[in-house]
């Protein structure tokens, strides 16, 4: 069986890192992939390294014939099974490409969330008026959580039947002593001493700004506790002056966008403020390594865990978020137990291996 991955953006954001994922889970199985994307990312580099051939496409929000006609001849002369699109762009496109040229491939969209709140009110009505176009072209329409898969249907995107929630799944972590080291003498962090970190894009969805509010609470008490950020963004200059501005200039360490890998395993508790979520691959990270988890009532946040996976917190509370990273701080059983309860709801539920085998069913139930 062959399938297309399409996605339009080829920078490794949340919906490129599931592609890549998917492009290693499905390596050696009955599942050939493809890959369309724009040209120039690390998804495209990431992508040839496994293996898989990628086929480069201009992808742009102008929908244009010429693009949906470069699908359609891929499509054509690859001979595709299945196509598998990763976004509303990539969607649109690829519905395009049957509508206009005649490709009669079944098309499924990959949701990945709503994310209409990163774009200017005036836009949010017909953000959504295009989501439910798409999703009555597609043959199946895959949302990323239960909250997504529940407005989905309540809000007539799509009939339930053409709905197939399912969850991501993520390799296991992969860093060695060396590069965990490395990690160590880049974050500057000190042995000895607890470290608080957080893995997110510097963005407002993310909540950074509630995290440092909540480290500066932290240190209040303990002045031991040293505090991570892994990530970059357009907002890394405004919360770098917040964290300033609280005082957490020598206890925050900003390492940018380098890979999580090496990070996460010497955090003391990974930490989560986002203020929605779809299904977030960071707390998968976190529960791959057994880590104590803090995380906010976000709806993603909460299919990924509950009370006996997580200390959950409201969103925009930095009181409540201290109060909980506190508390695990001072109670290393418990935070044992939180950690150990989430490694446990990672296997089998969130690991590549069950991701994969729930694609490969959908994939052969459109071909039937």
């Amino acid at each position: 069986m062959r399938v297309l991955q399409v996605i339009d953006k080829s920078f490794l954001g949340g919906g490129q890192t599931v592609v890549r994922h998917l492009l290693e889970g499905f390596r050696g199985s009955g599942v050939e992939n493809l890959l369309a994307c724009r040209d120039g990312g690390p998804l495209v580099e990431a992508a040839r390294r496994l293996g898989t051939r990628v086929h480069t496409i201009p992808f742009d929000k102008r929908f244009r014939p010429s693009t949906a006609r470069s699908v359609a001849h891929l499509v054509r002369t690859e001979a595709i099974d299945v196509i598998h699109a990763h976004g509303l762009v990539a969607a649109a496109t690829c519905s395009m490409a049957r509508g206009l040229f005649g490709i009669r491939v079944p098309l499924l969209y990959h949701q990945h969330g709503f994310h209409h709140h990163n774009y200017g009110s005036l836009t949010i009505g017909l953000r959504r008026a295009a989501e439910r176009a798409i999703c009555r072209r597609v043959d199946r329409v895959i949302p990323v959580s239960s909250a997504d898969l529940a407005l989905l249907s309540s809000g007539a995107y799509a009939p339930r039947e053409r709905l197939e929630l399912v969850y991501y799944g993520i390799p296991e972590p992969r860093a060695t002593a060396e590069e965990i080291e490395g990690a160590r003498r880049v974050a500057r962090l000190e042995p000895g001493r607890p470290v608080v970190g957080l893995v997110g894009r510097l963005h407002v969805q993310k909540g950074v700004d509630v995290f440092l509010r909540a480290a500066a609470l932290v240190r209040e008490t303990r002045r031991d506790a040293q505090f991570v950020v892994v990530g970059e963004g357009e907002l890394e200059t405004e919360l770098r002056e917040l964290g300033r501005g609280l005082g957490l200039e020598e206890a925050v360490r900003w390492v940018g966008g380098r890979p999580s890998s090496p990070f996460v395993p010497l955090f003391s508790i990974g930490v989560l403020s986002s203020r929605w979520e779809g299904l977030p691959l960071v707390l998968l990270e976190y529960m791959a390594h057994s880590l104590p988890i803090v995380t906010t009532t976000a709806e993603g946040c909460l299919d990924a865990v509950g009370e006996k996976e997580a200390r959950l917190v409201p969103r925009d509370d930095p009181r409540a978020m201290a109060d909980a990273i506190l508390g695990l701080l001072a109670d290393p059983e418990r935070a044992s137990q939180l950690g150990e309860s989430a490694r446990a709801r990672f296997t089998g539920t969130f690991d590549i291996a069950t991701m994969t085998s729930r694609l490969e069913s959908l994939y052969l139930e459109v071909l039937a």
